[in-house]
């Protein structure tokens, strides 16, 4: 199977995807492929976000950290520096083994740096976002 046939059903998938279509049939000249597209799962929620504290000088930093091993994606809105985060909101998902799972963050803060960029893998207890904790 040549890469174009390849890319042609991938891209097919994507948007059967995107549209909510549960069957798929493609026929090009000689090529047929047919595929039945099971829904997305709901994502998951991880309560148990680890927290790491860093070394500061005045200022309480900590550490949102990724609770296992996947790919980071944005929450309905994307971590920047300046935003305020709360105790218990969702601020990324990690998808994983095809499912999304939420990350909380643990504390109340305004992010200082963000240090993963969505769509990029993270690993167990990466640090995505540092966070300058409230009083």
């Amino acid at each position: 199977m040549a890469n174009q046939d390849l890319e042609l059903i991938r891209h097919a998938l994507e948007v059967a995807r995107a549209n909510g279509i549960a069957e798929l049939e493609l026929e090009v000249g000689d090529l047929a492929f047919s595929a039945t597209l099971s829904p997305r799962p709901a994502p998951t929620r991880v309560l148990a976000s680890a927290e790491h504290r860093e070394p500061s000088d005045g200022d309480e930093l900590k550490s949102i950290v990724s609770p296992l091993v996947g790919y980071l994606n944005s929450a309905k809105e994307a971590l920047t520096v300046g935003q305020t985060v709360s105790k218990g909101s969702v601020v990324a998902v990690v998808s994983a083994l095809g499912l999304a799972n939420d990350v909380e963050c643990p504390f109340d803060g305004e992010v200082v740096e963000v240090l993963v960029e969505p769509d990029s893998p993270v690993e167990y207890g990466q640090t995505i976002a540092k966070v300058r904790v409230a009083p």
